[in-house]
């Protein structure tokens, strides 16, 4: 894969451009649609480009590499699970509730939104590719924040005792990780046999981890 661009240069470019031309959904979609089927590494630019009717020059004209494109389709993925649960977040309910509520969004969308799963669950060799470990650093990043959120609510109300608000929300999101790669270890050949683990297990680890904070 090529590293020409700055990173960060590229997600401004393409949210800027994403905002200008309704093509780039069209192309975003389809790029999204043979990930989830027959996987990054096996997606040709080629095949994008056909399946929308679409030279293969324009489509370079939007995304020069297919490392741009499939930052595009992650981040569009990220953004979309940071306002469900940015929404869940604003309803007036107890923080516990939230919690819980978080971990079932999280479940839900890494079993519907397969480009997120197929990040989380990339080789080792994957984790030292820049554009890669930036993605799931921008993941990391997203869910501390929407997870300390939640916690400084529940603190501010009193429902939990006084805590590290970024500890504890670090703590929180590094176990979430951790259960998936678990599972991944345990049963590397069929991942989707994981998901009912991962959810039960996940549900007990929020619930250990409430149990803490409870005064």
């Amino acid at each position: 894969m090529s590293h020409r661009f700055d990173l960060r240069g590229r997600f401004a470019i393409i949210r800027m451009a994403m905002s200008e031309d309704s093509r780039l959904s069209t192309i975003i979609e389809a790029a999204r649609k043979r990930f989830a089927h027959f996987g990054v590494a096996k997606t040709t630019m080629n095949e994008i480009a056909h399946d929308i009717g679409m030279s293969k020059a324009a489509l370079y004209y939007y995304f020069p590499d297919k490392d741009q494109l499939v930052v595009a389709v992650v981040d569009q993925d990220l953004e979309k699970f940071s306002a469900v649960v940015d929404t869940m977040i604003n309803r007036p309910s107890r923080a516990a509730h939230k919690l819980k509520k978080y971990v079932s969004i999280r479940n839900a969308f890494f079993k519907e939104l397969l480009t997120l799963a197929k990040i989380e669950q990339l080789g080792v060799a994957d984790l030292f590719d820049p554009m890669f470990s930036h993605l799931r650093a921008n993941l990391f990043k997203k869910e501390k924040e929407l997870v300390a959120k939640i916690l400084a609510t529940g603190i501010r109300e009193k429902e939990f005792t006084r805590a590290s608000v970024e500890e504890h929300a670090e703590l929180f999101v590094c176990g979430l990780i951790g259960l998936r790669s678990a599972a991944l270890v345990i049963n590397p050949v069929t991942p989707i046999h994981n998901i009912e683990v991962v959810d039960a297990q996940t549900r007990l680890f929020v619930d250990m981890f409430l149990k803490a904070l409870r005064p």
